[in-house]
């Protein structure tokens, strides 16, 4: 009698051989498909009995009710399991209470885990409103698919990311797979696409391409591009409910980071949008700020414009005059920020927890503390926005009047301060204590640094800048890749490199 294989149903079906990994085997994980699961160890066999003969027959085994029974998932409507006292005794006859499924546990710890990794470990911290925005994602219900198979997907991701779980990592692109599948489906659907979890589905798998990223960097751009359709469709007047508006704050930054690197305007810098956000900008500075950082990307596209087109100098004369007119309103931003006087000092680089023993370089020492999590996302931002516009305002003045010894010396000054202050304060965003989105929010500032630091052929703030941000602040997302895994970490680099 030949031996009963032990393989899952799929790779029997295919005849290849299994590894037999529990729940999931890593053949079907490594093809993005579905593992089916496998065949109980111990299992009835069937008999029939003929009137005709004393030997009974073998009815063959239905293996289809086996599979993909871990992956059953829990029904909307299951019963509780709560106290049967004597008045609520159950009949005999009534169906049995529905156990929680697998599934469904899986996501409140995937959840659980998401939460306690991306956000700042100490609680009650004041966070910007994209940050702030992963707050609600328990309270938020579950009976839409397509934000639950995102919020999956994302909180897979960073589970695997976190522990360099390479077969986790695997096991996400299926999951991210089946969640593109529901959220192709509910864009499709009229009404479906105009639903706020649709909207923060779409933002959660553009997340998940920072993770992990299984289209080579280009699926955090269409996911962006994706929202800003969204948006296009639903009209600001749509933005109402809260967990609406707090996506439209976490697409603004997104938007405007790709804007920064495509040097193109997005639809999200005209009056109409920017109505969105007029309430709040009056009350919360990092919305105010992104109100005046989101007319950036326009400059830049203009710049490029007219280069192109060989305008005439009173053309630029123009994109230099309205370039000015943002740069007064950010340093008026600022001041009103620091009306209460410094949001943030100077400490020796010692004090950034963990800082040293990750990256042993004094380059920028010392080194900024901030009062709230939200101070430091807001400044950073600051600045990295007035680097970009300076910078670009900067290489106008050069090209179309003369500058003399001093104004160059001051331009000069005025630009190493914003890029010596977005690396002074990136130890603060690289704790672990900041979480993912400390650590994520300063990428694109460290690339922004960087290449003024290029323009200057300063090589030792350029290595610094390469090093904290392939460093090993994020296990296995920008460390260089090990040798039986360079083609998963290698994916996840050129996400982040494209994306930024």
């Amino acid at each position: 009698m030949p031996k009963r294989s032990h393989g899952c149903f799929e790779c029997r079906k295919r005849k290849v051989r299994c590894d037999e990994t529990k729940p999931e085997c890593m053949t079907c994980l490594r093809r993005g498909t579905k593992c089916p699961g496998y065949r109980p160890p111990q299992s009835f066999i069937l008999h029939t009995f003929d009137k005709d003969s004393d030997r009974p027959g073998i009815i063959k085994e239905d293996e289809e009710r086996y599979k993909y029974a871990n992956h059953e998932e829990a029904q909307d409507h299951a019963q509780p399991v709560g106290d049967l006292s004597p008045s609520k005794a159950r009949p005999l006859d009534a169906p049995l209470p529905r156990p929680v499924s697998q599934s469904a546990m899986d996501r409140v710890q995937f959840l659980s885990s998401f939460l306690s990794l991306y956000l700042p470990k100490w609680k009650g911290e004041v966070l910007t409103p994209p940050s702030a925005m992963m707050l609600y994602l328990p309270g938020l219900p579950s009976s839409k698919n397509v934000f639950s198979s995102a919020l999956d997907a994302v909180s897979m991701a960073q589970l695997a990311v976190d522990n360099k779980n390479y077969p986790l990592i695997y096991r996400t692109r299926s999951t991210y797979g089946t969640a593109l599948s529901v959220l192709l489906r509910a864009i499709m659907d009229p009404r479906d696409s105009l639903a706020d979890e649709t909207l923060l589905a779409t933002y959660m798998l553009g997340l998940y391409e920072i993770f992990v990223g299984v289209t080579g960097g280009h699926g955090f751009f269409y996911h962006v591009q994706g929202l800003l359709h969204l948006l296009r469709l639903r009209g600001p007047a749509s933005i109402k409910s809260q967990m609406a508006v707090d996506v439209f704050h976490g697409v603004r930054y997104n938007s405007l980071s790709i804007g920064y690197r495509m040097r193109k305007a997005s639809i999200l810098d005209t009056p109409e949008w920017l109505a969105v956000t007029a309430k709040s900008a009056k009350n919360d500075p990092y919305v105010s700020l992104i109100d005046i950082a989101i007319s950036i990307p326009r400059l830049l596209e203009r710049t490029d414009k007219l280069a192109r087109a060989q305008a005439p100098p009173e053309d630029f004369e123009k994109l230099i005059y309205d370039s000015q007119i943002v740069a007064d309103r950010a340093f008026e931003w600022l001041a009103k920020f620091e009306t209460d006087g410094p949001l943030f000092w100077r400490v020796p680089i010692d004090d950034m927890e963990g800082f040293l023993k990750q990256f042993n370089d004094r380059t920028f020492d010392p080194v900024f503390q901030f009062k709230t999590f939200a101070t430091f996302t807001t400044l950073i931002n600051y600045w990295m926005a007035m680097l970009i516009l300076r910078s670009n305002t900067f290489g106008l003045l050069r090209k179309f009047r003369k500058l003399e010894p001093k104004q160059l010396f001051l331009w000069d000054r005025e630009l190493s301060g914003y890029a010596d202050s977005i690396c002074r304060t990136v130890p603060y965003g690289c704790r672990p204590s900041s979480g993912y989105c400390g650590r994520f929010g300063t990428l694109t500032p460290l690339v922004v640094a960087k290449k003024y630091y290029e323009a200057k052929k300063a090589e030792r703030e350029i290595a610094w800048c390469d090093m904290v941000y392939f460093g090993k602040n994020v296990p296995g997302l920008y460390s260089p890749p090990p040798e039986t895994n360079k083609g998963i970490v290698r994916h996840v680099q050129n996400s982040t490199r494209y994306i930024l």
